[in-house]
């Protein structure tokens, strides 16, 4: 890719347009060289052949027309992009310098943003040319072992422009695509260097469009995302540059010059025009986006890394919510990398099976017993501080491995569970949290089964919690899971009961033998009287319906003493166990103790 600016040739007789388009186009960054006549261009052109010329039509001598054909006409020159110049307006005018082998004929006087655009698009597909060159030359030696025309190939492949815009232009928006749009960066990074002035890659992805294209189509979606480009568009200066990264991800070159505002102003007015609804099937559907932004020289000096950079600022926008932006800090590369080191070392311990186990004592409010525990994952990593399961566990979910580590957890769960029972220790049942993708991918209920069989142990001893938002996924497939599970004898509780849908109906629907209730409500239920009537009808409505009803969170005597006085089955809190190691339960066990 180059790296110093491209160099124009202008030929015109007259010497003050010379100097004119040469102030012009120095101004955007380009060097520039000139010559007065045909026949001097020509012998320029011989010498050092410049990366795009500038052409007048109308010379003494040799005009811009037999020049031209010159050019095109050399092998070596023949990829040089030629802009002809007109002082004629007719239509004549402009079919003899396209004949004569020109790609852009502008008609005098010049206008300066049409002039920049055509200049900096033609460098575009030459750049692209050149770097094709060796791998043509490949094809070459292909096309000769069979006997194909090279000649011809080679013709079509220096003249023919449409061959360059597909290899470097979107289909479906017509923007430069992912190679195209870093050769761009690329160049609008160096003029950016030599003028002095700031850049801003911006990155921008649809939100929720997979799910869009789910609902409508993809022929729809495309022409949303049609739609969507050309909005941006219209946002852009004359200097900006929009390209199509990936799918629904799109980005962009903002040239900041001298004096001139900030993205934050271009930022502002994208999310403006997404506001306007999109018309789809006579009906009007609203999207958003997600931003992400940085800046030249601020946060980088190379495309890749503004790229990458820019990036990670719109991921952090996606988690904000929607119709939002973030411009990249460094502490979000830190935070990057932290989290690329969880995840690797969160791999390493699903292989190792590296995880443990801690129980945490279940207690009847009926007679003050333990009745049962609720197996918690913990993470223990050698020279480090613990991961909470907070952290670490929606992490397992977003790379897909909770599955795996819930299967081993109730293989390990039915072995203990056996372990008890053969040792007399007696405990009466265990629970396990159980994640939406554990029951709708694999083998969830064979998997249960197997290991219910392998240990030899009754399925009444196992308990499965799940969270009311994990019911709602899938749903046939869920109800069908769990009513399987209930045939073999499993009990099944909903976590978190109160946080989710809360919905009457799914409570008739799903075969629930339990509702826990969230400790954002009990954590106030002494002083909170919002949280008090909550808590009170939830138990009540559990009852109604025959289901039992546990409390977790329980801190203090007076929650225990309010869900003992409004009827609560049992309840689970650091007022009365912590969660425990193995051999720490097995002592309670044995103690045999009233904890009420």
């Amino acid at each position: 890719m180059p790296t110093t600016p491209a160099t124009l040739l202008i030929v015109d007789d007259d010497e003050g347009i010379r100097k004119l388009l040469a102030i012009m186009l120095e101004d955007q960054g380009y060097q520039t060289l000139s010559a007065p006549s045909g026949e001097m261009a020509l012998a320029m052109v011989a010498r050092q052949p410049p990366d795009l010329i500038l052409l007048d039509a109308m010379m003494p001598g040799m005009d811009g027309y037999q020049v031209a054909r010159h050019i095109k006409a050399n092998v070596a020159t023949a990829n040089i992009p030629i802009i002809m110049l007109s002082g004629l307006s007719e239509q004549s005018a402009r079919l003899s310098g396209l004949e004569a082998g020109a790609e852009e004929v502008l008609s005098k006087p010049v206008v300066n943003d049409e002039l920049w655009l055509k200049v900096r698009n033609l460098l575009r597909l030459k750049a692209f040319g050149d770097h094709q060159v060796v791998h043509t030359l490949m094809l070459e030696q292909q096309l000769q072992k069979r006997t194909i025309d090279v000649e011809r190939f080679r013709s079509a492949m220096g003249s023919d422009e449409r061959l360059l815009k597909m290899a470097n232009y979107d289909p479906l928006t017509g923007l430069p695509n992912r190679n195209l749009f870093y050769t761009t960066l690329q160049m609008g990074l160096t003029q950016a260097e030599l003028r002095g002035w700031q850049l801003a890659v911006c990155t921008v992805d649809l939100n929720d469009f997979k799910s869009f294209n789910d609902v409508w189509g993809h022929l729809i979606g495309d022409q949303v995302l049609a739609e969507f480009c050309r909005r941006l568009s219209n946002c852009l200066n004359v200097t900006d540059t929009l390209g199509r990264m990936d799918g629904h991800e799109l980005a962009l070159i903002l040239m900041i010059r001298k004096g001139q505002t900030g993205p934050k102003q271009i930022v502002d007015r994208i999310r403006e025009v997404l506001r306007e609804p999109f018309r789809v099937q006579e009906q009007d559907v609203t999207m958003t986006a997600s931003m992400g932004l940085a800046l030249y020289p601020d946060d980088g000096a190379d495309a890749e890394g503004l790229i990458k950079q820019a990036s990670t600022a719109m991921n952090r926008a996606k988690q904000a919510g929607r119709d939002t932006y973030r411009f990249y800090t460094a502490q979000m590369n830190v935070e990057v990398q932290a989290r690329q080191e969880l995840e690797t070392a969160l791999r390493d311990a699903v292989r190792k099976q590296a995880f443990e186990l801690y129980y945490q004592p279940k207690i009847s409010l009926r007679d003050g017993t333990m009745c049962g525990v609720e197996a918690l994952l913990r993470w223990h990593r050698p020279g480090l501080a613990s991961v909470p399961p907070s952290v670490f566990v929606p992490i397992l979910e977003e790379m897909g491995l909770i599955s795996m580590v819930g299967q081993w957890v109730i293989a390990k769960v039915c072995k203990q569970i056996a372990y008890w029972q053969r040792s007399g220790l007696g405990v009466s049942q265990v629970a396990v949290n159980v994640s939406a993708q554990q029951i709708a991918e694999g083998d969830f209920v064979q998997d249960i089964q197997r290991s219910l069989d392998e240990h030899q142990i009754e399925a009444k001893w196992l308990e499965l919690e799940l969270t009311e938002s994990s019911l709602m996924f899938n749903t046939p497939e869920t109800i069908a899971s769990l009513l399987a599970l209930r045939d073999l004898g499993l009990k099944i509780s909903i976590d978190d009961f109160g946080t989710g849908y809360s919905s009457l109906a799914y409570l008739s629907r799903f075969p629930i033998d339990k509702l826990k209730i969230d400790i954002a409500f009990i954590r106030e239920v002494p002083h909170n009287v919002q949280d008090a009537a909550i808590t009170r009808t939830i138990i009540e409505l559990a009852h109604s319906l025959n289901l039992q009803v546990i409390a977790e969170g329980v801190e203090n005597c007076e929650q225990l003493a309010f869900l003992t006085e409004n009827g609560c089955d049992q309840v689970q809190g650091y007022l009365l166990s912590r969660p425990l190691p193995t051999k720490e339960l097995e002592t309670l066990l044995r103690e045999q103790r009233c904890f009420t």
